[in-house]
C-alpha cells in the first residue's frame, strides 16, 4: 500500500475560489495585526512609554513584538512551504538553489532599497551617529542575511536603526533549511513531518537551556531559537494532508486556537514567558489556526475581524511596513526634537507609509513581474535544464517547456506570456 503524500487530496479537496480568497484574507489580516503590534512595540522611539510600559495589561499592547514576530515567522513558513511541496511535486520539480535565489530577490529588493537610504542619510545626514565603517559593515552583513549573528558580539558598534532586521536573517536562514529538507525528503513526505516535528521539539528543549544561560538578548538574535515559530508553519504545511479527516472540526478549532492568541499574547509579553511554556503554547496555537483556516472556512466571528479592509490592507503590505518603520523611528526624533509627541508620531507613521508605497511601486513590483518572466520561469526546471534549453536556442533548435510558478502550479510554456503576477509567498 502506498504512502499517502501530500498531493494525495488535491483533486477531491480543492477549495473554491470564494474560500481561497478568504483565507487569503485571514491569513492577511492576522499578519495585519502582527505588523501593527510590532510598531507599536517600537513606539518608546517616538512617545513616553513609562506609563504604558509600565501598567498591564496595557503593556501588553505596547510590548508584543516577539509574539507578532512569531505570527510572521509561522504564517510566512507555512505558506512558502506550501509552496515547495506544490513544487516538489509539479512535473518541473524542485531545485532548492534556484528557489533560494528566487526568495533572495523577494527578500531583498526593498531592503536594498532601504541601503541605499541609509547610504544617504549616512551621508547627507550630520545628526546620524554612526560611523561610515560602521556603516558599511552593517549594510553588507544585512543584506547576506548573517545580521542576527553580527548583532550578537557587535551590538555597540552596529547600526541600532536596522536592530529589526535580524527577522529577516532568521526568516531566509530557516527556510533555506526547509528547502533542502523538502529537497531531500520529497518522496518520503512522512518523514518529513518526523524530522521537522523533531527538530521543533530538539530546538523547544535547547530554547530552555539557552535562555537562562545566555540572556534574552542572546537568546532574540540566536537563529536555534527563534526556529521555533517558522519551523512550526513549516510542520503545519507538511502534516496538513494527513490532517484532512479533521476538517468536520476545523471551524471549532480555528475558533479556540485564534482566541486562545488574545491571552497568549499577554502571557508571552515578559521574555520569560515568550521563552518558556506561554511561547510553546504560541506556537500550538499558530499551528492549529493555519490548519484549520485551510480546512474549512472560519466562522464570521473571527474571519470578519480577520478580514476587515485595513488589516488586510496592512497585512498584505506588511514586509514592506516591517523594513521601513524602524530606521523611520530613529530619524525622525533627531529631528523633530522640539515637537510634541502625538505629530512625531503622525509624521512617522506617514513617512512610513509613503516609503513602503513608493518602494512596492518602484521596486517590489518589478521584482515580482521580473520572478514571473518566462526565463525565470524556465529555470524552474533547473539551472542545467535551463543552459540545455539556451544551447538549443542558441543552435536554432528550442523545445517547448513548461514549468510551475512560485506556489508550485503549472504556468504557461515560457514562450507565452504569463496569465498572472505569481503572488508573493511570505
Amino acid at each position: 500500500m502506498s504512502t499517502p503524500g501530500p498531493t494525495s487530496h488535491t483533486r477531491t479537496n480543492t477549495p473554491s475560489r470564494t474560500e481561497s480568497r478568504g483565507r487569503v484574507d485571514v491569513f492577511d489580516g492576522l499578519r495585519g495585526v502582527a505588523i501593527v503590534l510590532v510598531v507599536l512595540s517600537h513606539g518608546w522611539a517616538l512617545w513616553p512609554s513609562d506609563y504604558t510600559l509600565g501598567h498591564r495589561p496595557l503593556s501588553t499592547l505596547f510590548a508584543s513584538g516577539n509574539f507578532a514576530v512569531s505570527i510572521f515567522f509561522a504564517v510566512g513558513a507555512f505558506v512558502a512551504t506550501r509552496g515547495l511541496l506544490r513544487k516538489a511535486h509539479s512535473p518541473a520539480g524542485l531545485h532548492p538553489l534556484v528557489d533560494l535565489v528566487r526568495r533572495y530577490l523577494r527578500l531583498t529588493g526593498q531592503v536594498a532599497f532601504l541601503m541605499l537610504a541609509i547610504v544617504m542619510v549616512s551621508v547627507l545626514d550630520d545628526t546620524d551617529p554612526a560611523t561610515d565603517e560602521d556603516t558599511r559593515v552593517s549594510l553588507v552583513r544585512v543584506v547576506t542575511y548573517s545580521w542576527n549573528w553580527y548583532l550578537q558580539s557587535n551590538a555597540l558598534v552596529a547600526r541600532s536603526d536596522l536592530g529589526h532586521l535580524w527577522y529577516l536573517s532568521v526568516y531566509l536562514q530557516v527556510m533555506a533549511l526547509v528547502t533542502v529538507l523538502v529537497w531531500l525528503l520529497r518522496r518520503r513526505p512522512v518523514w518529513l513531518v518526523v524530522v521537522l516535528a523533531a527538530l521543533l521539539v530538539g530546538f523547544e528543549i535547547w530554547t530552555a537551556h539557552v535562555y537562562p544561560q545566555e540572556g534574552y538578548y542572546q537568546a532574540l538574535l540566536r537563529t536555534s531559537v527563534r526556529i521555533d515559530a517558522p519551523l512550526t508553519g513549516a510542520l503545519a504545511a507538511a502534516a496538513l494532508p494527513y490532517l484532512t479527516r479533521l476538517r468536520p472540526h476545523a471551524t471549532i478549532t480555528g475558533t479556540l486556537a485564534a482566541a486562545a492568541l488574545v491571552p497568549l499574547a499577554y502571557f508571552t509579553t515578559p521574555n520569560a514567558g515568550y521563552f518558556g511554556v506561554a511561547g510553546h503554547l504560541t506556537d500550538l496555537a499558530l499551528f492549529t489556526f493555519v490548519v484549520s483556516a485551510v480546512l474549512a472556512p472560519l466562522p464570521r466571528l473571527v474571519a470578519a475581524p480577520l478580514s476587515w479592509a485595513p488589516l488586510a490592507f496592512l497585512g498584505r503590505r506588511s514586509l514592506g511596513l516591517y523594513i521601513w518603520h524602524y530606521p523611520i523611528f530613529f530619524f525622525i526624533p533627531r529631528h523633530t526634537f522640539e515637537w510634541a509627541w502625538g505629530w512625531r508620531t503622525a509624521a512617522a507613521l506617514g513617512l512610513i507609509l509613503a516609503c513602503t508605497l513608493v518602494s512596492e511601486w518602484l521596486v517590489e513590483n518589478r521584482i515580482l513581474r521580473a520572478l514571473g518572466s518566462p526565463a525565470w520561469r524556465e529555470l524552474d526546471y533547473g539551472i542545467p535544464a535551463y543552459v540545455v534549453r539556451r544551447w538549443r536556442a542558441w543552435r536554432g533548435k528550442p523545445g517547448p517547456v513548461s514549468a510551475v510558478d512560485e506556489a508550485g502550479r503549472s504556468s504557461p510554456a515560457p514562450s507565452a506570456p504569463p496569465r498572472r503576477r505569481p503572488r508573493a509567498d511570505a
